[in-house]
């Protein structure tokens, strides 16, 4: 294979370089990086309304023949979203365009995605699961996890995708995880809400969004050391 088609190389392509300044809101993110390629990304764009479009996704195929193939269909998904988010105000309906507009239903591919539409001024947020990620809101007081029980793009043809909308707190964190692996650790899931809840809240209250983002990340790390075929993506969200 050339340098020009390394699919390490055309992963890493589809990060982005640097997080929007945005008066009331921080972003952070965070995508593994290897060999093997699982087609992970994270993404965000500032769209011309106002909202951040904000997305963590995981490719994947029931036979990986085709190394490349599965590289080109992350910036696919990528692209798709980012066409989409352009002329939609619903999460749900950004995930089925993309599917649509991937045709992955006759390939071996599927994509787990989770996609959010977030106000940088109000703090409102219109998000979308599919597939193998998770989704944590995170304040002071409580933790709360997001329903992801909605299929992979590619999985189920023409599958209608439900968004949830919700309004983050000042301060508020929300947290975006595709990882090819969580789905195989019960304990997954269990440890990253078991590091928040410790915190006291002044800790709570001076944690930014890479503060929130570098304790998934450290976790997503110890579960791709014990998986050489593994690979992750996080995205955190702040509403200052």
């Amino acid at each position: 294979m050339s340098r020009g088609s390394d699919p390490l190389r055309l992963n890493l392509l589809c990060q982005p370089a640097f997080a929007p300044l945005l008066e009331e809101t921080e972003l952070a993110g965070w995508s593994s990086h290897r060999e093997f390629l699982a087609g992970s990304f994270h993404d965000w764009r500032l769209l011309d309304d106002g909202r951040v479009l904000v997305s963590v996704a995981q490719v994947a195929a029931t036979l990986p023949r085709d190394r490349l193939t599965l590289a080109l269909a992350a910036p696919s998904a990528q692209t798709a979203i980012r066409a989409h988010a352009l002329h939609t105000e619903d999460a749900g309906s950004l995930l089925q365009l993309a599917a649509r507009t991937l045709g992955l239903a006759d390939t071996d591919a599927h994509v787990s995605m989770a996609v959010a539409l977030v106000d940088g001024v109000g703090g409102s947020v219109n998000v979308a699961i599919a597939g193998d990620c998770l989704a944590w809101r995170v304040r002071a007081a409580r933790w709360e996890s997001l329903p992801c029980d909605q299929p992979p793009l590619g999985v189920e043809a023409n599958f209608t995708y439900a968004a949830q909308e919700f309004a983050l707190s000042l301060r508020e964190r929300l947290l975006l995880v595709a990882d090819n692996s969580a789905h195989r650790s019960p304990r997954f899931a269990a440890s990253i809400t078991a590091q928040f809840s410790r915190l006291d809240a002044e800790s709570h209250r001076r944690m930014t969004a890479a503060d929130a983002l570098a304790i998934v990340q450290t976790r997503c790390e110890q579960e791709l050391a014990a998986d050489s075929q593994a690979s992750a993506s996080v995205i955190a969200v702040r509403r200052r």
